[in-house]
């Protein structure tokens, strides 16, 4: 992992975003991309890598590094959200949908299957990492704006990136 990916200022950074724009206030979890963003990083900050196996240890750090990435993205960004204007219901049914199912299913097969019969601790990272994930598309695609959707669609390439390493 790159040294300077620190998860807990990427957490504790999207928490002032959320709280100083009042993005918990208005939405819920599965409504805000920033809020299912902030709770996945909760989640998979629970995990400690120095427990874990050399496998989940490296996918830990590609996780981080791909948040990063987006996180990045999301500064450079997040000053146009409110800004921007809602996407069309036929843009979101058609281009934006198939795009975005498109990665999710290619993403969610890359993450290597564990093993039948393998004892898998609850603790495991490719645990932690799956569940988040399946979280993530329960997002509603209702009130994104096009600012969020290509947020969204950097997330879901930023992780894919990192998953072809591994």
């Amino acid at each position: 992992m790159n040294q300077n990916v620190n998860p807990q200022k990427l957490i504790d950074d999207m928490q002032r975003w959320i709280t100083a724009t009042r993005e918990d206030k208005v939405w819920t979890q599965h409504e805000s991309l920033y809020l299912e963003v902030l709770a996945q990083w909760k989640a998979v900050n629970r995990y400690r890598p120095e427990h874990g196996t050399e496998e989940d240890q490296r996918l830990y750090q590609l996780y981080w590094t791909a948040m990063d990435q987006w996180h990045q993205s999301f500064s450079q960004q997040s000053e146009e959200i409110f800004d921007a204007m809602p996407i069309q219901a036929t843009n979101k049914a058609g281009f934006y949908d198939g795009i975005l199912q498109e990665l999710q299913s290619s993403i969610l097969e890359r993450i290597p299957k564990i093993q039948q019969g393998k004892i898998v601790r609850m603790t495991s990272f490719l645990n932690i990492l799956r569940v988040s994930l399946n979280d993530m598309t329960k997002l509603s695609l209702d009130d994104l704006s096009v600012v969020d959707m290509s947020l969204l669609l950097d997330y879901w390439k930023f992780l894919g990136d990192a998953l072809r390493e591994f």
